[in-house]
């Protein structure tokens, strides 16, 4: 089936343009069909156009102070289904805002009443067939009042003596003290002599570690020599952290995330009191670890000397002055101690709590959902952390900077892992934005590798909360009381389909980039929100046009790329490296499929001996490795030898490659290239792009896409996040026997007549995409079946100059002369006449200028015989709508309205004569809360803990139906 736009202004010069398209489209599509039998497809058109529950958006479901409305949780689960949502990952949490008290405090989170809550949800969720999830702490991180003191996080710090030599020192050693007063039990670990001078510097030689039998306890006797010294006493110390922001009966003590024993007894603790309330049969799907904020301190933790020596083999306590502020004359070697010191403490910590964690929710049949990127206050390498679980998560937010999806895909693309969650559509704009808006940052993050959205947040609304209700201080507000919530579940469908498509087969890039072996370490978004720009004051960083810099964090990159238009990558790791990359056939490949073309090493002088020794492997059999000669080892272990082997082995490898004159070299079958750019490599190696964009300018990336591979298919995703509608030309790298068909997730509908052209490089597709469109385009090689049923507009064209027909029915102007009946809960209707479509807030009647929620646009229209002729189809269509509408022509639904270019069909409720067109459209809450504080001597229609981010003078959002409204026709061929 073809689709044809019918317009009146259409030239016979652009019919027979259009014809000529179409002749050649056909032909390419039937005249070169094979009879070969299909190959097996991993895809369902019917669970595309349905996706199952596990494809659908969870949310974290804040329990704001613990507070709990039993008949509001079961409704709030009901309307999650209802809506087409996966489930909610249960999240107690004190109220940041909370003026005048108005949000009660409710039980101490998993005492018995808040277990009867919580099987409660676990009972309902069941029933509805949802997923439930909890976090594994009353706000974020672990801990609770169960956490003995034992068990809390712990930091090491020191005590300082000044002492003059040569003379008997007798002193008596006392707690340190904390940036936060007294230390609190403390454990006495190792005290040191070091020369006393302003900078504090030292040669490691000069180091002197009193013995045992210099101490009796807590009282010091030493010889000490001439001269100047400081006496060092170093202790291990609760810090005593508590809960960040529990809810108020709910409190206890951060864990020690270090401790194996710690991890275990706090999961435990949480499990075993879930089982009061679980079956076999009905249970916790997930527990969720929020990202770690942990205060920042020099992490510390039982046994970590003893660890320290066993893993590197040295004696780390003559280097203890450098973690409390003192140099070494020998900065390298301080280096090299610090990172061996870093790199302990993110492997304790992913060991003993993220992969501990995996363990003890695989014995009892839970999913760890891990936040362990680097938001918060990160110690970890985070890709190692984040492959350490069932499904790694990372967060996106509005308007705001804190971008790291990219960070959770990679982790999930190296390690195995199917699933990729984020924290999403975080922020402080408070119903400013609906679907339409948060659909263009979900496309973004779909496009770094996400396929399984998490909203922060859906907020519990008791009854006495009012509308818009209780919230946390950050969020986008999805729930049921948001205004266009009655509408949105062809906005929840979006995400499953894509989500669906998304988690087939594997990722396809052609890079693998290795950021070194530095703990905490980092992977930089692709890109961030587009309307995060420079002109929000107070918020945009300076390091924005930096691209050595991290555009989430500021820290510096640890590898440049450049600018790679139409090629993927995936960031890895160490142990990726060392345990499960291998060489075959030219390429880097994992155990699940994933393969790769090229690694590019960070731009360094050092490296590990075991990353060294694994690369020599890799390229010997047949690898491409990108980056400079070590010179050196990264570690202190078995050092001076250390650096000598790493230098032999490189230069065995590299040859007389030096990244100035000579650039490139083999070893083995492999190949080692130096001083090139990553695009000049691909290009000699004969790699294309991708995904070729033409046709338009898209050197700020707002057309992207994201590929993934099945045995049968390949799939790509492609964006376009600008608010122009673009024509594109797009060449895909896809084996030119292959057939390309068009999936929509916004409808769920399979378009396989498509027009496109095979060449030597690919195929290549004519798109046009809407402002925020988005289409998935599927290859395969023998494509059966037809057009969905239902389908009856272009997914390829649209309503485009492509698609101009040579039938001339005039549209049919609906612009002006409306009725707009403001619908008002607790007062009568207002009804207003508009003469043409502008904003509510426009308006010169108050009660509509600040209205929020929903109004009904009514008109009549008459149509001919002519017009309702058989193949022609007719849809509504309106310049704009702030946020969603609902269509019904003559009473009868047409379907709900969210998406550019903002249509709906109608034509199977037409009729000769009159009709009546019926529009309900909402907005969000931004306007009501804002007339509240312009009129404060009436009474106040909204309430919500969150009322003091708007001000009398915060501007009202443009609502309603905007510009143009017409009826349009098309012809079907």
């Amino acid at each position: 089936m073809l689709f044809r736009f019918i317009h009146p202004f259409h030239s016979s010069k652009h019919r027979e343009a259009t014809i000529f398209l179409v002749v050649v489209g056909v032909w390419l599509m039937l005249g070169c069909q094979r009879s070969d039998p299909p190959e097996v497809s991993v895809l369902s058109e019917q669970a595309f156009l349905d996706p199952s529950t596990e494809n659908r958006p969870m949310a974290l479901w804040t329990w704001m102070n613990g507070y709990v409305d039993t008949v509001q949780l079961v409704y709030e689960l009901q309307e999650m289904k209802d809506k087409g949502m996966r489930g909610a990952i249960v999240w107690d949490i004190g109220a940041l805002i909370n003026p005048d008290g108005m949000i009660p405090d409710g039980p101490a989170f998993l005492g018995p009443e808040s277990l009867q809550y919580l099987a409660l949800a676990l009972a309902t969720s069941d029933s509805l067939g949802l997923d439930l999830g909890m976090s594994a702490a009353s706000s974020w991180n672990s801990g609770g009042e169960w956490v003995r003191a034992v068990d809390g996080s712990k930091e090491l710090l020191r005590s300082s003596y000044p002492v003059e030599g040569p003379a008997t020192v007798q002193i008596t050693l006392s707690n340190p003290e904390s940036p936060r007063g007294r230390a609190e039990n403390c454990e006495l670990l190792t005290v040191i002599a070091v020369p006393k001078n302003p900078k504090m510097t030292f040669a490691s030689e000069e180091v002197i570690v009193l013995s045992e039998q210099d101490r009796a306890g807590a009282k010091l006797s030493w010889q000490a020599p001439e001269g100047e010294w400081e006496l060092l006493s170093f202790f291990s110390c609760n810090t005593m952290q508590p809960l960040v922001v529990p809810s108020p009966n709910s409190s206890g003590l951060i864990i020690d995330h270090l401790s194996g024993p710690a991890t275990a007894r706090h999961l435990e603790e949480l499990v075993s009191r879930l089982d009061r309330i679980s079956t076999a049969a009905r249970k916790m799907k997930f527990i969720f670890l929020d990202s770690y904020e942990v205060w920042q301190m020099t992490d510390w933790t039982d046994g970590f000397l003893e660890e320290f020596q066993q893993r590197y083999g040295y004696d780390p306590t003559p280097f203890l002055p450098l973690l409390q502020g003192y140099n070494l004359t020998d900065s390298l070697i301080q280096a090299r101690f610090e990172g061996d010191y870093r790199r302990l403490v993110s492997d304790l910590l992913i060991e003993n709590h993220y992969a501990q964690a995996v363990t003890i929710g695989d014995k009892h049949g839970i999913q760890m959902i891990t936040e362990a990127g680097h938001g918060g206050h990160p110690r970890v390498e985070p890709l190692k952390a984040l492959g350490n679980s069932h499904i790694p998560m990372g967060e996106f937010w509005n308007r705001q900077r804190h971008w790291v999806t990219k960070e959770a895909a990679s982790a999930a693309h190296i390690y195995g892992h199917t699933v990729v969650a984020s924290e999403s559509l975080t922020g402080w704009n408070h119903w400013q934005h609906g679907p339409t808006d948060f659909k263009q940052l979900i496309d973004i993050a779909f496009c770094e590798g996400l396929n399984q959205v998490v909203f922060h947040t859906f907020s519990h609304n008791p009854a006495i909360a009012g509308k818009p209700g209780f919230v946390y201080h950050a969020g986008e507000h999805v729930n049921v009381n948001a205004t266009w919530w009655p509408y949105s579940r062809p906005f929840m469908d979006y995400i499953a389909r894509s989500s669906y498509l998304l988690r087939q087969g594997n990722f396809v890039a052609d890079i693998l980039l290795y950021y070194g072996d530095d703990a905490p370490n980092l992977v930089p978004p692709k890109r961030l929100d587009p309307n995060y720009t420079p002109d929000m004051p107070g918020i945009f960083p300076t390091y924005f046009y930096d691209k050595t810099k991290c555009l989430h964090c500021g820290m510096p990159r640890p590898i440049t790329i450049g600018d790679l238009p139409g090629y993927e990558y995936d960031y890895i790791n160490a142990d990726v490296i060392t345990n499960r990359l291998e060489a075959e056939d030219g390429k880097l490949r994992l155990p699940h499929g994933a393969s790769y073309r090229l690694l590019v090493l960070p731009d360094r002088a050092d490296m590990s001996l075991e990353v060294l020794k694994s690369l020599e492997k890799l390229i010997g059999a047949g690898a491409v490795v990108l980056g400079p000669k070590p010179e050196r080892a990264s570690s202190l272990k078995g050092y001076p030898a250390v650096d000598r082997e790493v230098k032999d082995l490189a230069d065995k490898i590299w040859g007389s490659t030096d990244g100035h004159t000579v650039f490139s070299t083999t070893y083995g079958a492999g190949t080692v290239y130096w001083g090139r750019s990553i695009e000049e490599v691909l290009k000699e190696l004969q790699i294309r792009p991708d995904v070729a964009v033409k046709g338009a300018d898209n050197s700020d990336r707002h057309i992207d896409f994201v590929h993934r591979q099945t045995e049968a298919e390949e799939i790509y995703f492609i964006s376009n996040s600008s608010e122009q509608q673009e024509h594109l030309r797009l060449v895909f790298r896809v084996d030119s026997d292959l057939k390309p068909q068009l999936w929509d997730a916004a409808s769920g509908l399979v378009q396989r007549e498509v027009a496109f052209t095979r060449l030597a490089e690919g195929i290549q597709l004519d798109l046009v995409l809407e402002p925020i469109g988005s289409r998935f385009v599927v290859f395969q090689k023998n494509i059966a079946g037809e057009n969905s049923e239902g389908l009856h507009r272009d997914l390829q064209f649209g309503f485009s100059e492509k698609g101009l027909g040579d039938t001339e029915v005039p549209s049919i102007d609906l612009s002006n002369d409306w009725l707009v009946r403001f619908d008002r809960p607790e007062e009568d209707p207002l009804t207003v006449k508009m003469d043409s479509l502008v904003s509510w807030s426009d308006l010169n009647e108050k009660e509509a200028r600040y209205h929020s929620g929903q109004a009904t646009y009514s008109q009549e229209f008459r149509l001919e015989a002519s017009q309702l002729q058989a193949g022609v189809e007719a849809f509504v269509r309106f310049e704009a709508i702030q946020e969603m509408a609902q269509v019904q022509v003559n009473g009868k639904d047409c379907g709900i309205v969210w998406l550019p270019p903002y249509t709906a069909r109608i034509t199977p409720h037409l009729r000769e004569g009159t009709n009546t067109l019926t529009v309900r459209v909402i907005n969000t809450w931004n306007n009501r809360i804002v007339g509240d504080l312009r009129h404060p001597e009436a009474e106040s229609v909204t309430r919500t803990n969150a009322r003091g981010k708007f001000t009398a003078n915060s501007p009202l959002l443009q609502s309603g139906l905007l510009g143009k409204a017409e009826i349009q026709f098309l012809t079907q061929n």
